[in-house]
């Protein structure tokens, strides 16, 4: 064979190569197919190739699936899983308890992943010729086996292998550090799983397996069930020494401020603590995130001591930024582990010292480095017990840079999700390098209440920010300039909450956030041509303004996977509403008052879920939304023209033939054109149930 020859058939074999590996997925003979699954309900699964159309039902499979990057195949999802934000592309099928099935079989999965809450829908389903896995997460162990076992239907089994181990090394380094603390320091440990009445874990539940990987004391009750009550003098006698929850923040807070838990050693000296409940509700993808965090606030102490720490505190590696102006010489996000934890800062050298203005330090000449350094949530207690002065000194001794000429802004966003935005207009040039998170303590200025009182020194005020923003400009800007771009940027940051409606975190049924309570700003003095005005009617404000609001409206969605059009049922659980909670804290209007039972909340629950997800009816609830924040400012003051609205969409849900009994909810106050909007969904699928 000569070599011209020898040469073709290389090329044709590299080819034929080349097609399969690119075909075989669509193909359906890509991976380790057929995959055999004995699934959580014992039901023996082939899956005989790889899935492309999945509609999970599963919040806990959702993340995974998401984690191990094979969404790309997630069609549908129920409404209880937000992150990440590009899940935003799947049809939302209902929610855990009731998904519609009707909507499921629009999606045509091949592949559905249920809970044992859902198993009347399997024999419909493998009707269709859909495979059909049953998931059920109820202990730490049970998280890795679902883990591995999506791996290996969707294709991404050495990942999730790769998932599990991660989550282990971080439990066992917890456990490292614990392991220090002496037996008779550990302390006392509830998890509040109620929002107005004592309910808690069972002894069987997986809370407990975390509350003892943190380090935590579990109560015994002598119960089982996912949760259980118990008695004012139960909770007296375990004596906890910190209690956490997730939601309704407002409801567990005035619950144990009355008086017969003043005592308990939790109140008393102020350890009552909320948690996301993305991560306190699931044991998934993030037991070793939150078990890190549980830990470091059970232990402020002893995470914050430099004598408990493990790891030499270094510089782990660094990821180069672009940022087009003159005199920034370079940006980068510098990865360190500081404190046992891993950390990120963002520094942007200049070419030469400059004057900034900064909202934590004011202004402060001789410049060359600004920057924003993220925490992460284990090491949230150690700048208020060492003081930010010693933190500015442990951050540059690590990254080379004098606190002298260093100004820093600290932040609880990751900076991964650092966002760049630049608006130019002719020889003008502003970029805006924003961090957001809102989901923790938005606030609305003017209307919600400030708790640290200046004049009391006894408490420290040195939060780490949560929306940070550097401001740098192609100009030279003056003093008076610089200070006028907080205002620009200011109004920038307000407007994208607003258009995004970010609530706030005390009173988010009734009040749109206009920041954090803890956000901080960096102006840098700049280069170039100089600039005076930065006000609202000046070309550079409208420029920072731009580039600020651009740059939040990306960071909140990247950090917290918020953004417009999301789904009525997630705008709902921002002001702490969820479809079930409303209609069981709903009566009859009848002279007896009758509430509703458990059998018949469910029923209606599915029913009015599946009414949300109609266009129809939830441009309706939408509209009580906007027209609830118009109703509380006094912008609008009577609603007899919505109340006609809502018995006429309370009637078309009924039927023209069906009577209506009305419900009224008696549950936390919420704005007017918002129950009424709701009660009018309850009435009308009441109605429609009986017909």
């Amino acid at each position: 064979m000569n070599r011209k020859s020898r040469s073709q058939q290389i090329f044709l074999i590299k080819y034929i190569l080349l097609l399969i590996f690119v075909l075989s997925p669509l193909l359906g003979f890509a991976g380790d197919y057929p995959v055999f699954v004995n699934d959580d309900a014992g039901i023996r699964v082939t899956i005989s190739q790889k899935p492309v159309r999945i509609v999970s039902l599963v919040p806990v499979v959702t993340e995974v699936i998401a984690a191990l990057g094979a969404d790309e195949n997630l069609v549908g999802i129920t409404y209880h899983v937000r992150k990440p934000a590009r899940l935003s592309r799947c049809v939302v099928v209902g929610g855990f308890l009731a998904p519609s099935l009707e909507r499921i079989k629009k999606l045509q999965p091949d592949l559905v992943f249920i809970s044992t809450l859902q198993k009347n829908l399997r024999l419909e389903l493998e009707v269709l010729g859909c495979r059909v896995v049953e998931v059920v997460t109820s202990s730490l162990a049970d998280s890795y086996a679902d883990i591995e076992l999506v791996g290996r239907i969707v294709g991404r089994h050495h990942q999730a292998l790769e998932l599990i181990e991660k989550t282990k090394q971080k439990l066992q380094f917890i456990s490292r550090k614990i392991a220090q603390i002496p037996l008779s320091e550990r302390r006392r440990v509830l998890r509040m799983m109620g929002r107005d009445t004592i309910l808690v874990p069972g002894d069987d539940s997986f809370q407990n397996e975390v509350i003892a990987a943190a380090g935590g004391i579990a109560p015994k009750w002598g119960k089982n069930g996912n949760f259980i009550t118990i008695s004012t003098a139960q909770i007296k006698t375990f004596n906890p020494q910190f209690i956490y929850a997730c939601d309704y923040r407002q409801e567990v807070s005035e619950l144990f401020s009355q008086a017969q838990f003043t005592e308990i050693e939790a109140i008393s000296t102020g350890n009552l603590h909320f948690f996301p409940c993305a991560l306190t509700c699931r044991a998934s993808i993030h037991v070793g995130e939150f078990v890190e965090w549980l830990a470091a606030s059970i232990y402020p102490d002893y995470f914050s001591d430099s004598k408990n720490m493990l790891l030499p505190e270094k510089v782990d590696g660094d990821r180069e930024i672009d940022v087009d102006i003159e005199y920034v010489k370079r940006a980068n996000v510098i990865e360190t582990t500081i404190a046992d934890f891993g950390h990120r800062t963002l520094v942007v050298d200049m070419t030469e010292p400059m004057l900034v203005l900064s909202t934590l330090d004011g202004f402060r000449q001789g410049i060359s480095s600004v920057g924003n350094h993220y925490l992460p949530p284990p090491t949230w207690n150690l700048v208020h017990l060492i003081g930010p002065e010693e933190f500015d000194r442990r951050i540059g001794l690590l990254i080379a840079r004098q606190p002298e000429t260093t100004s820093l802004l600290f932040t609880g966003a990751d900076m991964q999700y650092l966002v760049q935005k630049t608006a130019s207009f002719k020889k003008m040039r502003v970029t805006a390098l924003v961090t957001a998170g809102v989901t923790s303590n938005a606030l609305r200025m003017g209307a919600d209440e400030g708790h640290y009182y200046e004049l009391d020194n006894s408490e420290k005020n040195d939060k780490p920010g949560t929306i940070n923003i550097i401001i740098l400009t192609n100009t030279r800007l003056t003093a008076k300039a610089m200070s006028r771009a907080l205002t620009s940027a200011c109004e920038g940051k307000s407007a994208a909450l607003q258009d995004l409606d970010i609530r706030s975190s005390a009173n988010p049924a009734f009040l749109q956030a206009t920041g954090t309570g803890t956000d901080n700003i960096i102006v840098v003095e700049g280069r170039g041509p100089t600039v005076k005005g930065t006000g609202g009617h000046s070309k550079m404000g409208e420029l920072i303004a731009r580039a600020v609001y651009a740059g939040v409206i990306e960071a909140v969605r990247a950090q917290n996977s918020l953004y417009v059009g999301r789904s009525i049922f997630h705008r709902l659980k921002e002001r702490r509403v969820t479809v079930y909670n409303f209609i069981t804290a709903c009566q009859s209007d009848f002279s007896e008052k009758l509430p509703i039972d458990d059998k018949l909340a469910a029923l209606l629950t599915g029913a009015v879920e599946k009414l949300l997800l109609d266009s129809r009816y939830r441009a309706f609830v939408e509209g009580s939304l906007a027209l609830s924040d118009a109703f509380v400012r006094g912008q609008i003051v009577n609603l007899k023209s919505f109340r006609d609205q809502c018995a006429r969409i309370t009637q078309e849900i009924a039927g023209s033939v069906a009577k209506v009994q009305p419900y009224t909810y008696t549950g936390p106050k919420l704005p007017e054109p918002l129950s009424l909007a709701l009660e009018a969904l309850v009435s009308g699928a009441k109605a429609n149930l009986v017909k």
